[in-house]
């Protein structure tokens, strides 16, 4: 079982992370931090001859992500949803359904994901905007949306004081590891 993690925080070792880790830790992870790469936003050419994307490191990372099993998204909540590191990642994937769709789209439908989101402010609330568009987006791709982990903090380490999020990822590990038994 490989395990692709998307970190959409644009600082390293922040809650998002720290919760991200702690779910995959013992696993084969490929940790993919966006932040560390230039990926531009998405050129709209669906009703244009034009075809030449930005040059940039969209492909090297959509490529690691479809080679894993599992796909773990973590992201702070901001305004109501993922970080614009997340979102402009997920945008570019309109390039690759426009480059191949039906292939893209088998790969992605062969997934399961799961979605951690943490913020400070009233985040098991605030954060149900960020799972709704994420639900959509696997809808779409056909990809098993496996759940969810909303967690409280801001100063990085916060996340270790809301026991709900910690046991809620212990579970999914869990779960995991059972399956890895079988």
């Amino acid at each position: 079982m490989g395990i692709a993690v998307i970190y959409g925080s644009s600082r390293r070792s922040g809650n998002s992370e720290q919760l991200a880790k702690r779910l995959v830790d013992g696993f084969e992870a490929d940790h993919i931090y966006l932040s560390e790469y230039d990926i531009q936003p998405i050129q709209d050419y669906r009703h244009s001859d034009k075809g030449a994307y930005p040059n940039d490191d969209y492909h090297a990372i959509i490529k690691r992500v479809l080679e894993q099993d599992k796909l773990v998204f973590a992201t702070p909540i901001y305004w109501y949803g993922p970080s614009g590191l997340t979102k402009t990642f997920i945008d570019r994937w309109s390039q690759s359904l426009r480059e191949n769709k039906a292939e893209f789209l088998a790969k992605l439908s062969a997934k399961s994901a799961w979605v951690l989101g943490v913020g400070d402010d009233a985040p098991h609330l605030k954060g149900i905007p960020l799972v709704q568009q994420f639900q959509y987006i696997f809808q779409y791709t056909g990809t098993a949306f496996e759940g969810y982990v909303l967690g409280r903090g801001n100063r990085p380490g916060d996340i270790s004081q809301d026991h709900a999020a910690l046991a809620a990822v212990d579970a999914i590990r869990k779960g995991w590891e059972e399956r890895l038994e079988e």
